[in-house]
C-alpha cells in the first residue's frame, strides 16, 4: 500500500458468505509469468468471467496505449517504456506511452485531460486523488462491466470476487482494482534498535497508551529525537480507524458508522467517545514533548526521517512489505531494525478497496486494448516487475530467486506495485521481507469485512452542506489532531460550527443512502 500518509485510504452484506472463500482468490508467484495455482482455482468472480476472447496479435492493428499515474518522474523511464512496449507489442500489438505525473500535480493534470477530451486510456483513480466517484459521475470513467469479463479474465483471478462491489456505482463498474493487500491493518513502524535500547518489543504494544512510557525515556534520554511523527495534514482517521472501531468516508465528512453496529447508525465523528479519547491522548503526547511543537503547520518530514530523527512512523497500514519499504526511515536502511506494530485485525471497506484502481477513459480510441494490456499487468510478472524495478542489471541485481538488489544511482525504481497491476506478482527487496504469496492473500483472508462493505456516499445532495462543515474541519483539525488543541475546549465549539453549517443533513442523508442500500440487499 502507499506508503504516504493517506489516503482515506477511506463497503455487499458478507456475513453469510465464508471470507476464506471470497478471497481464495488471491496471489500468484513472485516469478511465474502465469497465474498461481490457488489463483487459478479461486471461486467464480463477479462480474462473471467468460471464455476467452484475447485474439492474436496477429489480428490486431498497431496501437499506442496512454496510461496515467501519479509518480516520481525517472530518467531512465522511456529505456523501461521501451522495454515494456517489446512484451505487449508481441502479446497484444500495441506499445506504450507511460505518463508518469508528479504526485503535487496529478489532480490539477487529469481534470484538464477529462475537460479537453484528450486522448487517454488507462488512468489510475482512487479515493484520495482523481477521485473515482467524481469522475464516474461527470462522466470521465468509461463502464466496463462487459468489457472486464471478457478481456479481463486474469484480472478476474487475481482480486476478490467480493471485492469488486465495492467498485461499483448503481451496479455499475468503472474501475479495475489493483491486486494487494486489500484489508488495511492500522498500526505503526518503530525503530528496532532503539526498542531493544530501552527493553521494550513490539509485542508489548496493543493501544497508544502502552506506548507512552517507551516515548517518554526516548524523550527524556534522547532530546534531539522525536518519539512520534504527526503532521497537521495527516488523515489520521484513513490508517488508524479500524483500531477505535470507526469506519469513515472521507477527512472532510464528520459522518461516521461503527464497526461492530448492525444497524450501521451515522455518527458525528468529532462527538464520538473514540475520537475524543484518541485526542486526548495526542493531547497527552504533545505536553510531554513527544509530538513536536511545529506538528500542526510543517509540511515535509522527509529529511528529518532519513537522518534518523524520528523514532517512529505516524499511522500507516501494515503490510508485508511495509518494514522493507520504509527502513530508510526509520531503521536506517535495514528492514530488519524496523518492527510492525498492529493495533487491531485488518479490516477490509469500501474506502481500502477503492484506494487504488485503474480506470479506462472515455476518450480511449481501442478500451479493448487497453483492458487487454492491463489483463497482462496482473498475468505477466516480466512485464510488472519491469514497470516497477527497470531492467535487470542497470537498475537491479538478482540476489536469488524472487529477491532483487537496487543498483546504486539507479536511474529508475518506482517501487509502488499497490498503484499497478497484480502486486503479488512483485520481486521481493529485502531479505526480510515474507514472499508475496502466501503472505498477501493470507493478510485478506484475515480480515474484518465491513457491514456496508459495497456502499458508497453520493454526496450530491449535500454538497453545500459538505463544502461548509470542511471549512470548519479545516479550521480545527491540525490543532486538534496533534494535540495542540485542548480538546475539553475545542471540540464543543468545532461541534457547534459544524452543526450550524448543516452537519444534521449530512448525517440524515448518509444514514437514509446507507439504509436504502442496505435495503435493497
Amino acid at each position: 500500500m502507499k506508503n504516504r500518509t493517506i489516503k482515506a485510504l477511506s463497503p455487499v452484506i458478507v456475513s453469510c458468505v465464508s471470507l476464506s472463500m471470497l478471497l481464495s482468490a488471491c496471489g500468484s508467484s513472485t516469478n511465474s509469468s502465469s497465474p498461481s495455482p490457488a489463483a487459478s482455482s479461486a471461486a467464480p468472480a463477479s462480474p462473471a468471467a467468460t471464455a476467452s476472447s484475447v485474439p492474436a496479435a496477429t489480428e490486431l492493428k498497431p496501437y499506442e496505449i496512454t496510461w496515467y499515474l501519479p509518480q516520481s518522474v525517472f530518467p531512465d523511464a522511456k529505456l523501461v517504456q521501451d522495454a515494456m512496449s517489446k512484451i505487449t507489442k508481441e502479446k497484444i500489438n500495441a506499445t506504450l506511452n507511460i505518463q508518469l505525473v508528479d504526485w503535487g500535480t496529478y489532480d490539477q493534470k487529469m481534470q484538464a485531460i477529462a475537460a479537453s477530451g484528450e486522448k487517454a486510456d488507462l488512468i489510475f483513480t482512487s479515493n484520495w486523488t482523481n477521485d473515482y466517484l467524481q469522475n464516474v459521475n461527470k462522466g470521465a470513467f468509461l463502464d466496463i462491466t462487459d468489457l472486464l469479463p471478457k478481456y479481463g479474465q486474469d484480472i478476474l483471478k487475481q482480486v476478490p470476487p467480493a471485492a469488486w462491489d465495492a467498485a461499483k456505482v448503481k451496479g455499475k463498474l468503472y474501475g479495475i482494482i489493483n491486486t494487494q493487500v486489500l484489508a488495511r491493518t492500522p498500526g505503526l513502524l518503530m525503530n528496532k534498535t532503539t526498542l531493544d535500547k530501552y527493553g521494550y518489543k513490539a509485542e508489548q504494544f496493543k493501544t497508544l497508551a502502552d506506548l507512552t512510557p517507551f516515548f517518554e525515556k526516548v524523550k527524556a534520554s534522547e532530546p534531539d529525537k522525536y518519539p512520534f511523527s504527526l503532521k497537521g495534514d495527516t488523515d489520521v482517521m484513513g490508517n488508524y480507524g479500524s483500531a477505535i472501531g470507526l469506519e469513515y468516508f472521507s477527512q472532510k465528512n464528520p459522518g461516521v458508522v461503527r464497526i461492530d453496529d448492525a444497524s450501521s447508525k451515522v455518527v458525528n465523528l468529532y462527538e464520538t467517545k473514540e475520537f475524543t479519547a484518541f485526542l486526548k491522548q495526542m493531547r497527552e503526547w504533545y505536553s510531554k514533548g513527544i509530538i513536536r511543537k511545529d506538528a500542526a503547520t510543517i509540511k515535509d518530514t522527509n529529511s528529518d526521517e532519513l537522518a534518523g530523527k524520528y523514532v517512529s512512523s505516524t499511522f500507516t497500514v501494515i503490510n508485508p512489505d511495509s518494514a522493507a519499504n520504509q527502513a530508510q526511515r526509520f531503521g536506517g536502511g535495514d528492514a530488519a531494525n524496523v518492527a510492525a506494530i498492529e493495533f487491531s485485525k485488518p479490516y477490509m471497506s469500501t474506502g481500502s478497496i477503492i484506494a487504488t484502481m485503474t480506470a479506462i477513459s472515455r476518450t480511449s480510441k481501442d478500451p479493448a486494448r487497453a483492458m487487454m494490456f492491463y489483463n497482462l499487468m496482473y498475468s505477466n510478472a516480466e512485464l510488472f516487475n519491469l514497470m516497477s524495478y527497470g531492467i535487470e542489471g542497470k537498475h537491479y541485481t538478482k540476489v536469488s530467486d524472487g529477491l532483487i538488489k537496487k543498483m546504486d544511482n539507479a536511474g529508475y525504481w518506482v517501487d509502488s506495485g499497490w498503484e499497478y497491476g497484480n502486486m503479488f506478482n512483485s520481486f521481493r527487496t529485502s531479505a526480510t521481507q515474507p514472499k508475496w504469496f502466501p503472505a498477501g492473500p493470507d493478510k485478506n483472508a484475515a480480515a474484518i469485512p465491513s457491514k456496508i462493505l459495497g456502499f458508497s456516499f453520493d454526496p450530491s445532495n449535500v454538497k453545500s452542506e459538505l463544502a461548509q462543515t470542511a471549512s470548519v474541519v479545516d479550521e480545527f483539525y491540525a490543532g486538534l489532531i496533534t494535540g495542540i488543541a485542548d480538546p475539553d475546549t475545542t471540540l464543543p465549539a468545532m461541534n457547534a460550527k459544524l452543526k450550524k453549517a448543516g452537519l444534521d443533513n449530512i448525517l440524515a442523508e448518509m444514514q437514509k443512502q446507507i439504509d436504502a442500500w442496505k435495503a435493497s440487499k
